[in-house]
C-alpha cells in the first residue's frame, strides 16, 4: 500500500515537472520568437544613432580644420555685361573635404567597437504596461560599415534677382551590425551644408561644370 502511494506521488511529481518544462520550453521559445526582431529593430536603431554621430563629429572636424569659405569652393563666372555665365567648382579642394572626410569616419567605423544598452524585459512583449518593468537586459553588438561622398547643389530664390546657393557634402552609409542572433545591413544618407551666399543676377538654368 505504502509502495502504491509512493509510486502515485511520484507519478504525479513527474506530470507537474514534465507540465512545468513542458511551459518552460514554450516560454523560452515564444520570448525568442517576440525577442530576436524586437532586439533587432533596437539595435538598428542604436546603430544608426551612433554611427550618425561618428559621422557628424567628423564631418563637422573636417570642416572646421580645412575651414574653406564658398569662394574656396565655387566660382562665379561673369560676362562682360557682368551677367552670370556659370558656377564652377574647385575640384581639388572639393575632393579634399571627400576624402578627409571618407578616411576618417573609415578609421573609426574600422575600429568595430563592442556597444552596449540596456532593456527592461518587460519591452520584450511589446505590451505598454509592462515595458518598463522586469530586470535590464543587456544587448551587445559590433557596428562597422563604409562610407562614401558627393557633394549636391541647391539653389533656392532670396529675394528679387537673388538665390541662395547651398554647396552640400551627401555622406552615404552602408552599416552592419553583428550580434550573437544576427547580422544586419542598414543603408542611410545624411546632408550636411559645408558653405552658402547670396548670388545676385539671373542664374543660368544649367551648369556643365557644377561638381554633383
Amino acid at each position: 500500500m505504502l509502495y502504491k502511494r509512493r509510486n502515485l506521488r511520484f507519478k504525479k511529481l513527474r506530470k507537474v515537472f514534465l507540465f512545468s518544462l513542458t511551459v518552460f520550453i514554450l516560454t523560452v521559445v515564444l520570448f525568442e520568437v517576440q525577442a530576436i526582431p524586437f532586439t533587432k529593430k533596437c539595435v538598428n536603431k542604436q546603430a544608426k544613432s551612433i554611427s550618425s554621430k561618428i559621422i557628424g563629429s567628423t564631418v563637422n572636424k573636417v570642416i572646421g580644420n580645412l575651414n574653406y569659405t564658398y569662394d574656396d569652393l565655387s566660382v562665379i563666372n561673369y560676362s562682360d555685361k557682368g551677367e552670370i555665365n556659370s558656377i564652377s567648382s574647385n575640384t581639388v579642394k572639393i575632393n579634399k573635404i571627400k576624402s578627409n572626410t571618407i578616411n576618417k569616419i573609415q578609421d573609426e567605423l574600422d575600429k568595430e567597437k563592442t556597444y552596449k544598452f540596456s532593456l527592461p524585459l518587460g519591452s520584450f512583449t511589446d505590451i505598454t504596461l509592462l515595458s518598463t518593468l522586469g530586470p535590464d537586459i543587456e544587448i551587445n553588438f559590433i557596428l562597422t560599415g563604409s562610407v562614401n561622398c558627393k557633394i549636391k547643389n541647391s539653389f533656392e530664390s532670396a529675394g528679387v534677382n537673388q538665390t541662395l546657393h547651398h554647396i552640400y557634402l551627401v555622406v552615404n552609409t552602408e552599416i552592419i551590425t553583428l550580434s550573437p542572433e544576427y547580422s544586419e545591413k542598414i543603408k542611410f544618407s545624411t546632408d550636411y551644408e559645408i558653405a552658402q551666399t547670396v548670388i545676385v543676377g539671373s542664374i543660368p538654368s544649367t551648369y556643365a561644370d557644377i561638381v554633383r
